[in-house]
């Protein structure tokens, strides 16, 4: 059942008017759709960055970076990264809930602009990951995505760790 909506008016300068316009057209969106996409991502991540402390690299920055690293030196940041990751639900949700960690994944994904699909089927959540970052970005995100959800309890399973993409299931340990 779709949530129940309400109509807002709002006034905004003629220039951002047509920058949405230009962005929904791009897209090939309604710009009902492209307006509730951007106050969406504000309120459920972009308000909270600043808060939780978090940075944005450029990508190639970070590609760099990992370029340098092995993969223990990979698997030990992921386990360090863990307890952020957790405080950062925390943060946002108060209650790390499956629902809630599932919503969080998918809010990051779609802040740091990564291509993905969310395929749910019934309790699983398969998450498929395209980015440009390289084979270590993967292995990070693989390895940092099991510390925290093990964690917190769930079960990461299928993964799949490409060059510039990667795939993984989340199940609750009820399923």
């Amino acid at each position: 059942m779709a949530e129940e909506t309400d109509i807002i008016t709002i006034r905004v300068p003629k220039s951002l008017k047509n920058k949405l316009e230009e962005r929904s057209k791009k897209n090939r969106n309604p710009l009902n759709l492209t307006l509730n996409k951007i106050l969406e991502k504000e309120t459920k991540w972009d308000e909270h960055l600043s808060e939780m402390g978090w940075l944005q690299f450029d990508p190639s920055t970070v590609r760099i970076i990992f370029s340098l690293l092995n993969e223990s030196q990979i698997k030990e940041i992921a386990k360090q990264n863990k307890h952020d990751i957790i405080s950062s639900i925390k943060f946002i949700y108060e209650n790390p809930s499956y629902e809630n960690t599932i919503d969080f994944i998918e809010s990051w994904f779609k802040s740091a602009n990564m291509t993905f699909r969310h395929i749910i089927n019934g309790n699983s959540h398969k998450f498929i990951v395209n980015h440009n970052m390289g084979k270590n970005w993967s292995i990070f995100a693989i390895a940092v995505t099991n510390e925290f959800l093990s964690e917190l309890g769930f079960i990461q399973t299928n993964t799949s760790i490409e060059n510039n993409a990667y795939t993984f299931e989340i199940m609750s340990r009820n399923s």
